[in-house]
């Protein structure tokens, strides 16, 4: 220890840097923390205060009671205190650097063997135990992804009776599918612990863009799976891989494919999928299919950063956010380059033109040597003069906000590197409809439509006073109250439920003015 608390500052870092090259998610944690980790590597449960700086899904391990197996982990928390048991208990022999890495490796096998036996069960919910009762055997990831795969599937079963001359094989599904959204809905109007209502709540997130997916295969009358509307969305397969024994989970999107990585995400909920985040997430995987970056721009408060977190939960893999600024060089980002590429996680850089254009001109060489290492398909490659190792779903994202004063504009060799995508304005009816559902509202497309006309007519309407915000953020209030009052008294008319609380929230800060 005296190499790490001593004078000679050059033998720290030369340390510090091979501890991080042993677990590369090291380059993400301060010198101070990673220090105090390295301390007191012998105590796993001193070591656990720092997991979810390594780990952004793990709050803490639960250890054995027994003090003879106190280095025996049985499960872990989630930052929303979800609990998932382990099938094998792990054990934390070894330096930290070793046993943080290998818990990496037990948790996404964890993972996949429970979503086996979940996808498995899944397929009975119409003749064994219904969806409803199932949902809460298993945690909000493997539930959800359990839920995309057995929806992929049977829209791709419905395209086969489809051209079998079965005209009515989607909206026969519809209904089917209708019927399973009502029941979740009921489920949500009951009195629940908040980790099993924020799991259904994210199941009827994606339920019903996967419910309105198939309303516009009917409407647009599509009868093969060839079809773009069908090829553009976000599909999970249970296959297995060229060269694997094993089944895993397989994403594609066009004609971009990947496994889906088993990182733990914990139980915080799902992004609303809108037409917008369709559009976008279709640039992104493009954009990695190229092996390039993403590069959502626009004003704040339109999803940028959220819609390329939440497609990283969409696949499993680990993202790790970065707010840039003028104070950041070559260096630093020299650091969080070689962490993404040895841990094969994704990077999201916001606001990336606040950075100065010197550092602007390094960066791009920096991101150019790891894209081509990718393309080259190289297992270890030279960066800043030092060879390191390579994992190739690593992916760097940048979100810009054009309108900001004394923003930086990219060097072209620079902007050629990422792929763009333009985010406006977030589609605030479909937003409204998903919350309302969540909130216990059957009827939540009509009620929808009729709060966001009077919102937008009390927007164009009423005076610009600073006190008045007809907003997403308000939105979000008020339909938070509507759910308090729905839960409060399920038998009152939806409607007025929904009058009330708009009444409750607005009228105190109506002015005459």
């Amino acid at each position: 220890m005296a190499v790490i608390t001593g004078t000679d500052w050059d033998g720290r870092a030369d340390y510090l840097e091979q501890k991080k090259k042993a677990f590369a998610r090291f380059y993400f944690v301060s010198n101070q923390a990673l220090l105090d980790i390295l301390a007191n590597g012998n105590d796993p449960i001193k070591v656990c205060y720092y997991l979810g700086d390594c780990f952004d899904g793990i709050k803490m391990l639960d250890f054995q009671k027994d003090p003879v197996h106190a280095r025996v982990a049985c499960g872990m928390f989630s930052k929303e205190d979800e609990y998932v048991p382990f099938g094998e208990d792990y054990h934390l022999e070894g330096p930290v650097e070793t046993y943080l890495a290998n818990l990496e490796t037990h948790v996404r096998k964890q993972l996949h063997d429970v979503l086996e036996v979940a996808k498995i069960n899944a397929e009975n919910w119409e003749v064994d135990k219904p969806r409803e009762e199932w949902l809460r055997d298993y945690c909000a990831q493997v539930a959800l992804v359990a839920s995309q795969i057995i929806w992929t599937d049977e829209v791709s079963r419905c395209f086969e009776e489809l051209e079998g001359g079965s005209e009515n094989a989607m909206k026969d599904y519809k209904r089917v599918y209708d019927d399973r959204i009502e029941k979740l809905i009921r489920q949500v109007q009951q009195d629940l612990p908040t980790d099993l209502r924020v799991k259904i709540i994210t199941l009827i997130t994606i339920d019903v863009h996967a419910r309105d997916v198939v309303e516009s295969f009917i409407t647009k009358k599509l009868t093969e799976a060839s079809a773009f509307q069908w090829q553009s969305q976000l599909r999970f397969y249970w296959a297995q891989k060229p060269g694997e024994e094993k089944k895993t989970c397989l994403v594609r999107m066009c004609d971009w494919s990947t496994t889906y990585m088993y990182e733990y995400v914990g139980n915080c909920g799902r992004l609303v999928i809108t037409p917008l985040t369709d559009r976008c997430y279709i640039t992104l995987t493009q954009a990695l299919n190229l092996i390039m970056g993403g590069a959502p721009a626009g004003p704040a408060g339109t999803g940028k950063t959220e819609t390329t977190k939440d497609l990283s939960r969409a696949i499993g893999l680990p993202v790790f956010v970065f707010n840039c600024s003028d104070q950041m060089n070559y260096l630093s980002m020299a650091q969080i380059f070689m962490g993404l590429a040895q841990s094969g996680a994704w990077g999201c850089f916001d606001e990336f033109n606040r950075i100065s254009i010197e550092v602007l001109s390094v960066v791009s060489t920096q991101v150019k040597s790891i894209l081509d290492a990718i393309k080259e398909g190289k297992k270890r490659f030279q960066f800043m003069d030092e060879e390191i190792h390579l994992i190739p779903t690593c992916g760097f994202f940048i979100t810009m906000n054009p309108g900001y004063a004394g923003r930086t504009e990219l060097p072209e060799n620079l902007k050629a590197l990422f792929r763009s995508c333009a985010m406006i304005i977030p589609d605030v009816l479909f937003i409204c409809e998903n919350m309302l559902m969540s909130e216990g509202f059957i009827n939540a497309r009509a009620l929808a439509h009729k709060f966001v006309t009077l919102y937008s007519l009390c927007s164009a309407l009423l005076s610009k006073a600073l006190h008045y915000d007809w907003g997403l953020r308000a939105v979000k209030a008020v339909l938070r109250q509507a759910g308090s009052l729905k839960r409060a008294d399920t038998a009152v008319d939806e409607e007025m439920l929904l009058m009330r609380a708009l009444r409750d929230f607005n009228i105190a800060k109506i002015t005459t003015d």
